[in-house]
């Protein structure tokens, strides 16, 4: 982890390097926002369930101290049986402590300088456990959904006769020799912009051979959402029903993360289970990780798209038809406590104007038209076609003064705005 004195060639070869997703392991930045602030939400790691938490963080601030990081790095060391998965969750927020939506986010996966030598993949890119630095030894990227969240499944592949023992409890140190040929640990790093534009979180896990098999009692588990983290300020409450009630752009996938944990409290791996989504047409099914975290990726339901929100909070509209209503189930129990969310699908068209110079460039948002040909009329401008390809999509145009009227027509409906070009 610590690095080394070539660092300045490791920066050098990292300028010259331009792809970014392949098991080589680049540290090409992505290029998204600076000043991104990443957050892991599963597995919740802290002083309680990871090793040397404080001495380990005050490693991260001398990292920072030298300039190798963004303010603010978290590492932390935690510990996974051999084998196992483990759905890394995260969430970006821009600098303004809004969530990035939409985002690019590549998980460096066993990092340069980390000296990982844990066999693990991510949507089938596998590491080779060997530490070559600068080089990552996998790269995989995906992109945040409308709350500014993500996820990984992170699989290990390691046999058990290569695992390290068992550490007494999860704040033990791990149990490795002096010349370090028997430790087994994973590192991963999410980055937008690099290591010194994000503010990002460092977590290595270290693969043990549990000495006996986990046991725990799920008569009446416990199933809490934990992704997305909403609350009365981002979403609705349906006392009633037992679950709240969100928005997100119609066409967009949807990060949603339980955490299931056995009568004495305790996470419950290797659970099952069953999502029914758009008004129980199609049902998912997701197995709970070493931690007790099970993660799905939600699509967008079929229906008709309500219009955007002005807010996160107003009420329901009666005639809301694209949504999905998920309560999780798993079979043959019937749990203490289950958190349901119900995710209610729109779509927007919005306006904004930037002037360069000379030039104005008017900026036309499609939010939840996916897959669709929109019509887009401006003063001034001919009519034209656009396809739309992703939830929320920027049609920029160059544009002269003066007053404009936008009208952009989806399936029928037209959306219509005026702005000022000064």
């Amino acid at each position: 982890m610590i690095k080394k004195k070539n660092r300045a060639l490791a920066i050098f070869m990292a300028v010259l390097l331009v792809a970014i997703t392949s098991s080589n392991g680049s540290l090409a930045a992505l290029g998204g926002p600076r000043d991104s602030v990443i957050t892991l939400q599963s597995p919740l790691l802290d002083a309680s369930n990871t090793w040397d938490a404080k001495g380990n963080q005050q490693m991260a601030d001398s990292w920072v101290a030298k300039g190798w990081f963004g303010t603010g790095l978290v590492y932390q060391v935690s510990f996974a049986p051999v084998g196992s998965i483990i759905n890394l969750t995260y969430n970006i927020k821009g600098k303004d402590g809004k969530p990035l939506a939409f985002t690019k986010v590549n998980l460096r996966i066993n990092k340069g300088y980390s000296e990982s030598g844990a066999i693990v993949e991510v949507d089938g890119v596998k590491t080779n456990g060997q530490d070559r630095p600068p080089f990552d030894q996998a790269n995989v990227i995906h992109v945040t959904d409308a709350f500014g969240n993500v996820t990984f499944a992170l699989k290990n592949l390691d046999l058990e006769s290569s695992a390290e023992p068992e550490p007494e409890n999860y704040t033990s140190k791990p149990i490795f020799s002096e010349d370090k040929l028997d430790r087994l640990h994973a590192q991963m790093l999410p980055e937008v912009n690099g290591e010194q534009g994000d503010h990002s979180v460092i977590t290595e896990f270290h693969y043990y051979k549990p000495k006996t098999p986990i046991n725990i009692t799920a008569n009446k588990p416990t199933i809490k959402l934990v992704t997305p983290a909403l609350n009365d300020s981002n979403s609705i409450l349906d006392s009633g029903r037992s679950l709240r009630q969100v928005y997100a752009p119609w066409g967009s996938d949807v990060v949603v993360v339980y955490k299931v944990t056995g009568d004495d409290g305790r996470a419950l791996p290797n659970q099952v289970l069953t999502l029914k989504a758009d008004r129980g047409k199609t049902t998912m099914q997701a197995t709970s990780d070493a931690f007790g975290y099970a993660a799905f990726t939600v699509k967008s339901a079929r229906g008709a798209p309500i219009a955007s929100p002005k807010s996160p909070i107003p009420a329901v509209p009666s005639m809301s038809t694209a949504f999905s209503t998920l309560i999780p189930q798993i079979a043959g129990v019937t749990p203490a406590l289950v958190e349901g969310v119900e995710i209610h699908y729109h779509r927007s068209v919005s306006t904004s104007v930037e002037k360069t110079g000379k030039t104005s460039t008017l900026s036309i948002s499609v939010t939840g038209a996916v897959g669709k040909s929109v019509g887009v009329d401006v003063t001034g401008l001919k009519s034209s076609k656009v396809k739309i390809n992703s939830a929320v999509q920027v049609i920029p145009l160059k544009v002269t003064t003066g007053t404009k009227t936008v009208t952009v027509t989806i399936d029928g409906k037209k959306y219509t705005s005026k702005v000022v070009v000064k």
